[in-house]
């Protein structure tokens, strides 16, 4: 009701102005300020409602958002446009009886000057209301924001049990390398690089301890930056998630240099340490956290089956190790993210709220939606009104929105559910993200969370041809040779076929290559594309296979 009153006083104002400009219009003698007079009768309310037709069309019909506000701006443009019109059209017109003057000369210029202004005082004070209610659920917002991130963050730690304390040090040792810092570095290829290659040595030698500081730290049990988590930016994480990542390629490389040079017991303990890093970056509760936790998870598996190949007789008691059950078994999962993106989100619209000049609305809207400059529209005079009614009329929808959105997702990954019955909930999830736009900040915040529940049962499937290749490890030493099929490693290594998570039904897929093993899922599209690419290579097209490589000793 506060909005159609809000509605009622513009198009009151819109009407009254036009009856007093007819009214002063009738009762000035110069032709040029008469003509002046009735053209701003005609016009202004019709330019002054102009922008916010303009700027409902566009959410309307451009961003396609289910709550435009079109219907109504373009009815009480309308109103006010044709109004107008019959207004100064009724006060210019001549009677027929009586004198021959318009009927405008009669009628009161101050009461309907002070009747427009009293509109304009009530249209502005409703909208004021209006504001003033969004912007007191702002720290109500926050608080419950700051409670659900608290809820799901690691145990508060002293420095001395908190592997952040040495992740520090270690990540502004690799900072301080330029050596590192280049696309092409030895980092960035720690994956695929020969470990033989001249330069490799050097590196691990120069980073002695880094690699001490990342061990140890990979050895603690909870991993704690300081944040703080009132304010909403990327910025809040990301220098310690892509340090985080550097020094994961590090430990890779140093683990594949121990496998090479016999040395298996330190492989496979930087192997699990891996894993633990994993966890680590996954330990705050937000998406791009988790994101990374889980490539770095994938990191540790890909060097597991790099390191495998080297484990003979003498050591294969190393793969009884409790570290590579936790390797094996323990699956990165995104529950605990999907909460804390529910907050991270909560805290981004309750800034939107507040409308203050350190957390603007436009301003954190313009870096949401894009990391250029700021659109001009931004900057201009009308930036204060754009932000009132951008609060007003599309935010509360949008926190609603959002809100729903993430819990149909957080239902969806607590059901057991196969793949092809989360992908159909997803898909119908993100289907009405993208059709329905039921708000700007949620269209741009909530496609990206169907891409984290197929990036999680990807990493169920290459946990489950981790074990695969374990067994068949156990095999190779047990039997002389890799076995050629699941059938064929035997119940004693692997006492039940792991299923594959994209196909229903159906085991994972193993078959020999003129190298060795390869493992895999069919993937996201249900299709055996003959396994994934080799490392440092290209997928074909559509292959979207799932899966880790076992070169033969």
């Amino acid at each position: 009701m506060t909005h159609l009153a809000f509605f009622i006083a513009v198009v009151a104002a819109s009407l009254l102005w036009s009856a007093a400009m007819t009214a002063a219009a009738v009762r000035v003698h110069s032709p040029w300020l008469h003509r002046l007079l009735i053209a701003l009768a005609l016009v202004a309310p019709t330019l002054a409602l102009l922008p916010w037709l303009a700027g409902s069309f566009m959410l309307a019909f451009a961003a396609k958002l289910q709550v435009n506000w079109f219907g109504p701006v373009l009815t009480a443009f309308l109103a006010a446009t044709i109004g107008g019109g019959w207004i100064v059209w009724a006060g210019l017109r001549p009677t027929t009886d009586g004198p021959a003057l318009p009927p405008a000369t009669r009628w009161p210029l101050v009461g309907l000057m002070a009747a427009f202004l009293l509109a304009k005082v009530v249209a502005g004070g409703t909208l004021l209301t209006l504001d003033s209610g969004i912007t007191a659920r702002a720290a109500g917002m926050k608080a419950e924001a700051v409670d659900l991130i608290q809820a799901n963050l690691p145990p508060v730690v002293a420095d001395i049990t908190n592997a952040a304390s040495l992740y520090q040090p270690a990540f502004a040792a690799l900072e301080a390398d330029p050596l590192l810092n280049e696309p092409d570095s030895l980092l960035a290829k720690a994956a695929t690089i020969d470990v033989q290659d001249t330069a490799v040595a050097p590196l691990l030698a120069r980073h002695r301890e880094t690699l001490a500081l990342v061990r140890q730290a990979a050895g603690r049990d909870v991993c704690r930056f300081t944040r703080d988590w009132t304010r909403p930016s990327l910025d809040l994480v990301l220098p310690e998630i892509q340090a985080m990542r550097q020094a994961a390629r590090l430990m890779q490389l140093a683990a594949r240099q121990r496998a090479a040079s016999g040395d298996m017991t330190g492989a496979l303990d930087d192997v699990t340490r891996l894993h633990r890093m994993g966890q680590h970056a996954a330990a705050e509760p937000i998406l791009i956290s988790g994101i990374v936790g889980v490539a770095i998870d994938t990191m540790a598996l890909d060097t597991l089956a790099q390191v495998l190949p080297d484990i003979g007789p003498s050591n294969q008691d190393l793969l009884d190790a409790d570290t590579i059950r936790d390797l094996i078994h323990v699956v990165p999962s995104f529950k605990r993210h999907f909460f804390g993106e529910e907050a991270f989100g909560t805290m981004l619209l309750a800034s939107l709220c507040d409308g203050g000049s350190a957390n603007d609305s436009l301003d954190l809207l313009a870096s949401v939606a894009s990391s250029g400059p700021t659109p001009g529209l931004w900057r201009s005079p009308l930036r204060p009104l754009i932000g009132t009614f951008f609060r007003v009329f599309l935010l509360p929808e949008d926190f609603g929105a959002y809100r729903s959105t993430l819990r149909a997702y957080q239902q969806l990954l607590a059901q057991p559910k196969s793949f092809p019955e989360i992908t159909r909930e997803a898909q119908t999830i993100e289907d009405a993200v993208s059709t329905d736009r039921r708000g700007i900040v949620t269209s741009l915040l909530a496609p990206a969370l169907s891409s984290c529940i197929r990036s999680s049962v990807r990493s169920q499937a290459l946990h489950r041809a981790a074990a695969v290749a374990v067994a068949a490890t156990r095999h190779r030493i047990a039997k002389g040779s890799l076995p050629e099929s699941l059938d064929d490693i035997g119940p004693e290594f692997l006492p039940l076929e792991p299923a594959d998570p994209f196909a229903a039904n159906a085991p994972l897929r193993l078959k020999q290559t003129d190298t060795g093993l390869v493992i895999y899922s069919v993937g996201p599209d249900g299709e055996d594309d003959g396994g994934p690419a080799a490392p440092g290579t290209e997928p074909a097209a559509g292959n979207d296979d799932v899966g880790l490589r076992l070169r033969r000793p």
